[in-house]
């Protein structure tokens, strides 16, 4: 409830700043003409608008298990991140064309002093926006937070290119305005991308990193009465990691002593990863010829 809770208000905070971001860039990138900031002004919104869907993905993510989601409604924050990732990927489709069209018409001109003003104040606000989201997102292991916060740097990186083509365009080089757009259109782009392949490892359980697993298995095999491990797989679940592995006993243990020190293993790795919420273990008997671990 505390991780959720925090989530929430991290996302308002900055939803809140995107929507002040998103109508300041808007009105000044109409009235003086600016193709490079009317592209950031949209990638703002875009912004705010998966800030959104972020607070949206929490609030499914948090409700308990029930008839039809056994293990949970975790996967909301995944498919969240999964539709932040291809938003990114479209606007940013939409700002190369707009830019391609600005200047096959030769219709780029020179924008007003305010422009150059906007994203100096967007480059400082998203970075700050970026540093804090991301801080926490990691903290909390919320893979939808810290989605939203690459998409905060973006909006930063595209302000510094914003920048930049104002300030050229105002030097006479009225071109430098959607070639910077090109800019912004490809880190957008670029960053929808590779997220959209980490989210496709989650919603397909990819194995998690070999840093992980062996801690596990140092935590399982150092419990008395496990005689070897095998098969572990642990993977993501949203912001929870669910564990499925094969613990053999001595073969003199009962069915009772088996399934005590299951439960012994099962409490010993939640109580030094608090993100594992669900854990299957099989269990066999253990005879001398076999391999004291293999996983």
């Amino acid at each position: 409830m505390e991780r959720s809770k925090t989530a929430s208000r991290i996302s308002w905070i900055t939803l809140v700043a995107n929507l002040i971001l998103t109508i300041l860039k808007a009105i000044i990138g109409i009235t003086t003409g600016s193709l490079v900031v009317l592209s950031d002004a949209a990638h703002s919104a875009s912004d705010a608008f998966s800030t959104v869907l972020v607070l949206l993905g929490i609030h499914i993510a948090k409700q308990p298990p029930d008839e039809k989601h056994p293990y949970g409604h975790g996967r909301a924050e995944t498919i969240v991140t999964k539709i932040i990732a291809l938003m990114l990927i479209v606007v940013g489709l939409n700002f190369a064309y707009t830019a391609f069209k600005a200047i096959w018409q030769g219709s780029a001109r020179s924008p007003g002093i305010s422009a150059l003003w906007i994203s100096v104040v967007s480059i400082i606000a998203k970075e700050i926006m970026y540093q804090y989201t991301y801080k926490v997102g990691k903290e909390i292991d919320s893979t939808a937070l810290v989605a939203d916060a690459w998409h905060h740097r973006s909006d930063a990186i595209s302000s510094v290119a914003a920048l930049l083509g104002v300030f050229a365009a105002r030097l006479g080089y009225p071109i430098f305005d959607p070639l910077m757009t090109f800019i912004v259109a490809f880190i957008l782009i670029k960053v929808g991308w590779n997220m959209t392949f980490t989210v496709i490892d989650e919603l397909m359980d990819a194995q998690v990193e070999d840093q992980v697993l062996e801690e596990i298995e140092e935590i399982i095999l150092s419990i008395s009465g496990v005689c070897t491990l095998k098969n572990l797989k642990v993977h993501k679940y949203g912001a929870d990691h669910h564990v499925d592995c094969t613990i053999t006993v001595p073969s003199h243990y009962d069915v009772a002593e088996g399934h005590d020190l299951s439960h012994q293993v099962e409490d010993k790795i939640r109580d030094e990863f608090i993100t594992i919420n669900h854990v299957d273990i099989h269990i066999e008997p253990h005879y001398s010829s076999e391999q004291d671990s293999d996983y």
